[in-house]
């Protein structure tokens, strides 16, 4: 179906969180039964507003073990997988695999990787105790972090894609679940997707598009990902501490992101996409902002959608949003409402229980204590299993205060301060 989208200023003007149960038409949702045709809206929205528009065919996906050996005393089995992908097949890149030794198949971790890092925290716990399989791909093999990315392999091999980074690098991701179907060892029905900070949002954009993600486990993933454009702060609540904007955004790293996306937001130095800085001149660039003005919304109002659609598109299925609450750039605040706001599409679907969100205290990492909430999860999720681990976590260290503390500062769990309407079948109750 073709629908339209109006430019910027065109668009109403939506102070609070966007209705996801609005249909182009006007009308409301009613029935959980027209979700499939409204997630399908939602989804050519933020194709058109925020990701740009994946290939339609990708062409076949065939795998080769290129190295092989055992690993964890024999428990574990690391691979090399090259992929070959694309229309023609033009499109060739690695996969690092690790996968326990043991009959039967075996759920699989999906994750896109930063050129040089590798390997999880908690790898030998998820493998060799847990069970799971960890496949892990440098995403730069497939598009350049920096404005190169449109001359990449995945932009080369299908030219007429409107998309950014981030969505080709989800589009690879996707390729690796492709892989995983061609195995005679991988449980197919329990592929997950996770990333850390811009692959956060990969992994949300990749799970969005492609079903075949069971579970989706974005790390870190902030503005694009987890967070909020409309409102911003941190764990002590609403414009607190400096968050990053869809206006910063768009000025440092707008190739990650769909031209139409490029009009919102307060922004400073409107690069064009021969003069998007690297990723490694980030922080110095950030420098040359004003501070007085950076972390500040603008146009954000105008957008017809915020992230709680985003975190929205994966019910029925499982998310798992995990952060840290000192990670004020990735805005603990707007991940906390969206949260709740996504919610009630979770209650509307009938899978209250499958938005979750793990908040810990530290930094801008991907520490062992996500690895293992998303771990708990994934268990409770695919085999029951209950676990110590609080999901929606306010645990908090010492310097954090009490739980009770947090509670106050942060739980919207009952009160609902950023959106006026309700998921239709709650509104029928309240009739």
């Amino acid at each position: 179906m073709n629908y339209e989208f109006k430019k910027r200023d065109e668009l109403p003007v939506i102070p609070e969180l966007p209705d996801p149960f609005l249909k182009p038409d006007g009308t409301r949702v009613k029935s959980p039964e027209e979700w499939p045709e409204q997630r399908e809206y939602l989804k050519e929205m933020l194709a058109h507003y925020l990701y740009g528009h994946m290939p339609k065919d990708s062409g076949k996906t065939s795998g080769e073990v290129v190295f092989s050996r055992p690993v964890y005393n024999g428990r574990a089995l690391a691979q090399t997988i090259r992929i070959t992908t694309g229309r023609n097949g033009e499109v060739t890149f690695d996969a690092d695999l690790i996968r326990p030794v043991r009959e039967g198949k075996v759920p699989v971790i999906t994750w896109n990787q930063f050129t040089g890092r590798h390997g999880s925290p908690a790898e030998e716990e998820a493998v060799c105790e847990r069970g799971y399989a960890i496949m892990e791909f440098d995403k730069e093999q497939i598009a350049a972090d920096s404005a190169e990315a449109f001359h990449g392999p995945a932009a080369k091999a299908f030219p007429e894609c409107d998309w950014g980074a981030i969505a080709m690098w989800a589009w690879a991701q996707s390729r690796l679940v492709d892989y995983l179907f061609t195995t005679d060892w991988a449980d197919t029905d329990k592929i997950v997707a996770t990333g850390h900070s811009r692959g956060g949002k990969v992994a949300l954009c990749a799970a969005i598009y492609d079903e075949r993600f069971a579970l989706c486990a974005p790390n870190g993933s902030g503005c694009g990902g987890a967070g909020c454009f409309r409102f911003l702060g941190s764990r002590y609540g609403e414009g607190i501490g400096v968050c990053e904007t869809a206006g910063s955004i768009n000025d440092l790293l707008g190739y990650w992101w769909s031209d139409a996306f490029g009009e919102f937001g307060l922004r400073q130095q409107n690069y064009t996409s021969s003069q998007f800085p690297k990723v490694d001149d980030l922080y110095a660039r950030l420098k040359e902002f004003s501070f007085e003005k950076f972390g500040k919304t603008l146009n954000e109002n105008r957008l017809p959608f915020d992230l709680h659609f985003a975190k929205a598109l994966i019910a029925p299925r499982a998310l798992i949003s995990t952060d840290g609450l000192r990670d004020v750039w990735a805005n603990t605040f707007g991940t906390q409402i969206t949260w709740r706001a996504a919610q009630e599409v979770f209650d509307f679907l009938g899978v209250p229980e499958k938005n979750a969100m793990h908040f810990r205290e530290g930094t801008h990492e991907f520490q062992k204590i996500d690895w293992l909430a998303i771990l708990d999860f994934c268990d409770e999720m695919f085999y029951g299993r209950q676990t110590v681990n609080n999901i929606i976590s306010f645990r908090a260290q010492p310097d954090a205060g009490s739980q009770q503390e947090m509670m106050d500062l942060m739980d919207f769990r009952k009160i609902k301060l950023h959106y006026s309407w309700t998921n239709p079948l709650a509104e029928k109750q309240i009739e």
